[in-house]
């Protein structure tokens, strides 16, 4: 039986007390083979039994903790498949315990199995951590069908939600899989090779180097696997065809050999799978354009950006995981090739909020149709060279190309029935990007524990060149005037970022650290803007200096920190407070020369304060200041009038944007009961808020003199405003239905939002009020037959200062329902209903949708491991994508044309061959 198992991460927080000079430390290895043991459970018990303290081993099988102040005490360890091993210690005067010998025991894997399956899960420290067994699923079900029985859980696309917060990556035993991507490893993962999910903050790059909690974390899932499983190939391969020529082709394979790990994906559709997913019919039922704004960028490699409407896919990727010199180096790259095009089909219908209870009405319909075609190669390698010198070096490189044709047809109203104007647009354009990004650590430990001196540097380069055509008709329905606008634009733009951050770290006492940090980076670039317009009467074009430009700019930043972290028992605490300087300066150098030079100072502090109540609860106090600069591209006051009924220009006389946050979580998880409990609360304020001023034309306007903004019109550009503050909360509550063997799971959340806004130089606040009641059933009945339904509400109330008296309240609910049942002799069936109720967004958008689709299927004896299918899609041929959006001026329905009915018939092999090849 394979010895070696992939570590599984350490609790979070528990750095503090794995540096104290008082800690107590030790090895648990396999008695028989001699190898280490990562992950196994370390308790410290005083004579009665009570858990004075606990943790894991790590990836060498070491453990530490702080020293007990009693006499004497007693050490438990236990490791899946192992008999527990304790022994009584009397309180040592050094702080090495030794080697601890475990022996396995392969009747006591079963029994600890049949005993872990009563057992929902359990809280250590910071991280949630839930057994699988305690959640049935289908015959080859995915992580994901597993992930959302869970309580707290919510899957959307490729968003996937844990108590209300957004995960940010997904380990496999401690080890990243497939670039971090938490849909990919949910949907490529099968669930009979998962022991227990862990939901956990895991810490930042720099803090799992220096052993300095900084604070920083990203929500993660860590995938612990059966260790029986941890050897073989599995996977998936499928092919379909079906009605209106539809098809998909695909399939995913993994190797995995002890450390070694490789996947090979491959993807072939036209029915709107624009990721690699396993379960090969959810990507028919596309969703809503959710373009939310946000700082957050997609750094993941394998996946691309969902996109509305209807997208064919091409795509291949490879994943892979190793390790070397005798596991102190592990390398992990992945290579993406991605080409799609895309076919958007989409109406909007916008309300501006005017004074004076007056509104103005704007209406668009789009028809675009873009291609893309992109590469991304993604490396990195942790080396731990020495016990004092570790290093991660991360580069990546990223090729893109595309083309895009898109028709707009739009105009601006006084009400439903009465235009101001239109505009008909042809936009014709291709594009071409590189990027190279290197990411650098080094980190050096000194003799005396906890001091430490790191060194990052990251570096970023690119560039990139668009080449666009713009032909567009415009009807002033006042003066009945037509007016043609043809213009060639010839963009470019390139840059250079460096950022150097160095980071020292001291002890202090038994339970503290601090930290010294300094930083310096600078992103220094230039754009390039040419645009030709077409001549009245002539074929000839001419440049236009208003609409030309071309800047250098530099954005330079400075910051010094200093931190402190405390680590005892039960309380951990971080503190820091930083100061900033950033000097912002560019350069116009056509049309004319002008030069914008913004200084930007501020402090920076923030705060994390950690409790653990009990064994069972935690709670988390989070505080911190942020600043955000405006963009080059915000700065400049360059027109852009590719909607000529819809112009935006930059503002030079920004400043920076502050922003204060506040947030509190409670866990609570009672393996006993199987009961969970989470809450999230938090908010935060804004001041210099990035927002937008918009005018709306009362006549025909000259912008700068030069471009012209017909009467109705909208010329919009970002201002500072103050005032903008959210509040949301999140709660969740999961226990289980022993009558009908199934877990309930009551949720509810609620958004109270202030967003400041300036139209036609009057400030307008929309404030928002949201909130969503749930509810989730899962079954446990067994493989045969398996059930979720759930129910999720969001009721808004949106008032407008400009207008209290404006009823803009609606109601969204989403009920799902998906059944699965084995019948008889290989043949099942299953079901996937939904239906999205629509109330309050006006007559053309309220509705109530029902989206279904059904599979009748065959699975081969006697391995079971071939499926046939026929799957129908949208069997009640009601698809529809409908999505509301409310911003500081206007408020946006908007509904997107997706797939509508079609039949489908595949054939599916699922690969199943675990244990073999494994490392002996």
């Amino acid at each position: 039986m394979n010895k070696i198992v992939l570590f599984i991460f350490i609790l979070f927080f528990i750095h503090g007390n794995l540096r104290s000079q008082s800690n107590l430390r030790g090895k648990v290895q396999d008695k028989e083979t001699s190898e280490t043991l990562p992950g196994a459970y370390v308790f410290v018990k005083n004579t009665a039994g009570d858990t004075l303290a606990n943790t894991f081993t790590d990836e060498k099988g070491q453990f530490q903790f702080a020293k007990p102040k009693v006499s004497s005490f007693v050490l438990t360890i236990s490791f899946i498949g192992f008999e527990d091993f304790e022994k009584a210690i009397a309180t040592p005067s050094g702080s090495d315990l030794g080697t601890f010998d475990m022996v396995e025991e392969g009747s006591l894997l079963e029994a600890y199995e049949i005993e872990a399956a009563t057992l929902a899960g359990e809280m250590k420290g910071d991280t949630v951590s839930l057994n699988a067994s305690a959640f049935k699923t289908r015959p080859q079900a995915s992580a994901g069908e597993l992930i959302r029985k869970m309580p707290g859980v919510v899957m959307q696309g490729n968003t996937i939600e844990v108590q209300g917060e957004t995960v940010g990556q997904v380990l496999v035993d401690g080890e990243p899989f497939f670039g971090d991507d938490p849909a990919m490893a949910m949907q490529n993962l099968p669930v009979e090779i998962i022991d227990r999910i862990e939901f956990l903050d895991q810490l930042s790059v720099q803090a799992q180097l220096t052993g300095f909690d900084d604070g920083e974390t990203i929500k993660t899932i860590n995938i612990i696997t059966k260790k029986e499983k941890r050897g073989g190939e599995f996977g998936r391969m499928f092919a379909g065809y079906g009605s209106d020529n539809n098809y998909l082709v695909g399939g995913s394979v993994n190797f995995f050999n002890g450390a070694q790990r490789l996947t090979i994906l491959g993807l072939s559709n036209n029915i709107n799978q624009q990721n690699f997913s396993a379960d090969d019919l959810t990507g028919a039922f596309g969703g809503g354009d959710d373009r939310r704004g946000g700082r957050g960028r997609n750094s993941n490699p394998l996946t691309t950006g969902e996109q509305p409407g209807v997208t064919n896919t091409n795509a291949v990727g490879i994943n892979f995981t190793d390790k070397f010199d005798e596991g102190k180096a592990k390398i992990t790259g992945s290579y993406f090739f991605n080409e799609s095009t895309n076919f958007l089909n989409q109406n909007s219908s916008r309300e501006y909020i005017l004074s004076s209870d007056s509104l103005q009405f704007y209406d668009e319909i789009r028809n675009d149709e873009n291609y893309n075609q992109n590469h991304r190669l993604d490396l990195r390698l942790d080396y731990d060279i020495a016990d004092k010198h570790a290093i991660i070096w991360r580069p990546r490189l990223r090729y893109e190309k595309g083309s895009a044709n898109s028709r707009l047809n739009a105009q601006n109203l006084f009400s439903q029935n009465t235009p101001i104007n239109d505009t008909q647009n042809i936009t014709n354009s291709t594009n071409e990007s590189f990027s190279f990004l290197n990411d650098f650590i080094y980190r050096y430990k000194f003799n005396k524990e906890g001091r430490t001196l790191s060194t990052q540097f990251d570096t970023r380069l690119s560039d990139s060149n668009s080449d666009s055509r713009l032909v567009s008709v415009n009807r002033d329905f006042q003066t009945n005037n037509l007016d043609s606008l043809i213009q060639n634009s010839l963009s470019s733009a390139n840059s250079f970022n460096y950022e150097l951050e160095v980071e020292y770290t001291e002890p202090i006492g038994d339970y503290s650290q601090l930290r010294v940090e300094y930083e310096v980076g600078n992103d220094i670039g230039t754009t390039k803007q040419e645009v030709a317009q077409r001549e009245m009467e002539s074929n000839l074009f001419e440049l236009d200096s208003t609409l030309t430009n071309e800047f250098e700019n530099t954005y330079l930043q400075h910051e010094v920190g200093l931190g402190y972290s405390y680590n005892k028992d039960k309380i951990r605490v971080y503190s820091s407070f930083d100061y900033q300087v950033s000097i912002l300066d560019s350069d116009r150098l056509f049309p004319g020369f002008e030069n914008t030079n913004r200084t930007f100072k501020n402090f920076v502090p923030r705060m994390v304060f950690m409790y653990d109540m009990n064994e069972n609860t935690n709670i988390r106090v989070y505080y911190r200041g942020d600043t955000d600069a405006p963009s080059v591209r915000q700065l400049q006051d360059v027109i852009d009038n590719s909607n000529p009924i819809q112009i935006s220009i930059g503002n030079p006389e920004l400043e920076q944007e502050y922003e204060h946050r506040l947030y509190t979580r409670i866990r609570n998880v009672d393996p006993e009961t199987s009961k969970s409990f989470f809450m999230y609360m938090g908010g935060s304020v804004r001041s210099n808020y990035l927002g937008n001023a918009t005018y709306i034309a009362t006549k025909d306007t000259l912008i700068q003199g030069d471009v012209l903004l017909r009467q109705g019109g909208q010329l919009s550009r970002p201002e500072n405003l103050d005032k903008y503050w959210d509040l949301r909360s999140y709660f969740s509550f999961g226990f289980p239905l022993k009558f009908i063997k199934s877990n309930l799971d009551l949720s509810a959340r609620a958004n109270f939002s202030n967003q400041p806004g300036i139209i036609n130089g009057q400030t307008n606040f929309n404030r928002n009020i949201g909130l969503g009641p749930g509810v989730g059933i899962s079954s446990n009945l067994g493989e045969d037959l398996d059930f979720n339904i759930s129910t999720r509400g969001n009721y808004n109330i949106v008032r407008s200062s400009l207008q209290e008296s404006l009823d803009n309240n609606y109601y969204t609910q989403s009920t799902s329902l998906d059944l699965y049942w084995n019948f008889a002799w290989g043949f099942f069936v299953s079901t996937n209903v939904n239906n999205q109720w629509y109330t309050g967004l006006g007559e053309d958008f309220d509705q109530s949708v029902w989206l279904m689709n059904a599979d009748l299927g065959y699975r081969f004896p006697p391995s079971q491991k071939f499926e046939l299918k026929m799957t129908v899609f949208d069997l009640l041929n009601q698809n529809t994508s409908i999505n509301r959006n409310v911003t500081d001026v206007y408020i946006e329905n908007e509904r997107t044309q997706v797939l509508q009915q079609f039949f489908m018939l595949s054939l599916t092999y699922n690969l199943r061959s675990f244990g073999q090849g494994a490392m002996p």
